[in-house]
This record gives C-alpha cells, structure tokens and sequence, in this order.
C-alpha cells in the first residue's frame, strides 16, 4: 500500500484518479472550507484519512473561535483523528508569527486533550514547532516535508514523531540530506499536491517514483520501503484514544 501522509485533497480536481485502491491519504485542510469538504470526502472513501485546521499562511483571515468551533465540531462529531494542517512559519508569513502562535496553541491543546495526530507545518520554524508540540505533551506528530535542521531530527525521532519524504527530493538537495540522515523508521511519504516546486508539480502519483528514489538511497529493496512506510503511517494513525 502507498501512502500519501499530507495532500490537499480539496484543491485536486482529478482526486479519483489518484486515490485508488493502492494509496491510502491523510488528506489536509487549510481552513473550515475545505475541511468540510475533507470530511465529506472521507465519508465516501475507505483510503482517506481527514485532517482539519487552518493553514498558517491564512490564520489572520480568521478568530480564534472559528477554530475552536472547527476543531470541536470535527472531533465531537464526526471522530476526526488528526489535526492539519497546523504549525508555524516564519519563511513565507513572518509578518502573521504572533497570531500564528495563538492558532497553534490551541490546536495543540486540542491534540492533548483527545490525543489527535498532527500534521504539521514549520517552514523556517522547526525548533520553534517542535519545542511546542513537545512542551504539549503530544504523542502524535508528523512534520511534514522536514527540511529543517539535520541536528534536530535526532530529537523528533527520539520521542517518536515522524518526518515527511515529499516528491521534490528530485530537486531539493536539503530534502535528500534529511533522507540520507534519518531512520528508515521514521519516515512517512507524502505529496502535498497540488503544490509546485521549481517546475515540479506535485501529485500522489509521484509517491511511488518516490519510494524507489528512497529504497535507492538507503541501499535497500523497495518493498522494504513501501511495507516500513505504511507501517509507519498506521503507527502514526492509530485509533485515537480518549483522555
């Protein structure tokens, strides 16, 4: 089975023909729209796993009660296990940090208390993420599309959370870095399609030149790769229990 640990479901037009019976998709939100398109979405499919939050690169558009609201709803009515996507971000939206921060905290608290998966967002703000998921106390992360510090993975794998491999490694040196660096073990595949990166459009379908790009840096089969990704990814996701 593949994984596709963090794609924008609501923004693909061709979303059938990617999201078969061969890939399995933790699908993300950026905002209470399409998080309700989400959880339609996998109300009708038994290969998506829906994410709702708002993006840090639009929380100023919206009040801390709407995400409340959001989060609550999805949770108390409709089983909702994962959070995203959420974070912080310093390289595209320094100018929103603050808010940002007020956003994060209390999807973070949200995480304790019912102990939800979070699908995360650090871009230029991956300590910064981390030292709040972690003074959280939440069990379940996943950073998505790691390109932060090679020093720092050492302690996000230590405490169990995971890292997202995303398609662009073919062109982002850093990302092939991560990849060479990090354990096998803790490491989840992903798209975030419909995004482009130099040139590059991103969509599940590359998932699978993906994991034979990977099973090639590691020097290991890559059946391997597929079968420990998707144990990864059930680890990651598994049935949510209450506090």
């Amino acid at each position: 089975m593949i994984v596709d640990a963090h794609v924008h479901c609501a923004e693909l037009r061709d979303l059938s023909l990617f999201l078969k019976g061969d890939i399995t998709a933790a699908c993300v939100s950026d905002d209470p729209s399409s998080a309700e398109r989400i959880i339609h979405l996998a109300e009708t499919s038994n290969y998506i796993v829906p994410c709702v939050g708002i993006h840090p690169w639009v929380v100023h558009e919206y009040e801390l009660r709407e995400a409340i609201d959001l989060v609550e709803r999805a949770v108390t009515r409709h089983g909702i296990n994962c959070l995203g996507e959420i974070g912080l971000d310093k390289r595209f939206k320094a100018e929103t940090f603050e808010k940002q921060r007020e956003f994060f905290k209390i999807f973070t608290r949200f995480g304790r208390e019912y102990d939800l998966v979070l699908n995360l967002h650090a871009a230029g703000a991956w300590r910064e993420v981390f030292d709040i998921v972690y003074g959280s106390d939440i069990s379940r992360a996943y950073f998505h599309w790691y390109t932060g510090p090679l020093d720092l993975l050492q302690e996000i794998t230590s405490i169990g959370y995971y890292i997202g491999v995303n398609p662009a490694i073919e062109v982002q040196e850093k990302h092939k870095d991560v990849v060479e660096y990090v354990d096998l073990k803790y490491i989840i595949t992903e798209s975030d399609a419909p995004y482009e990166y130099k040139g590059l459009k991103l969509t599940p379908e590359l998932v699978k030149k993906l994991i034979h790009y990977i099973g090639e840096l590691k020097s290991v089969d890559v059946l391997l790769v597929e079968n420990t990704v998707y144990s990864n990814f059930n680890k990651l996701f598994r049935p949510r229990i209450p506090r």
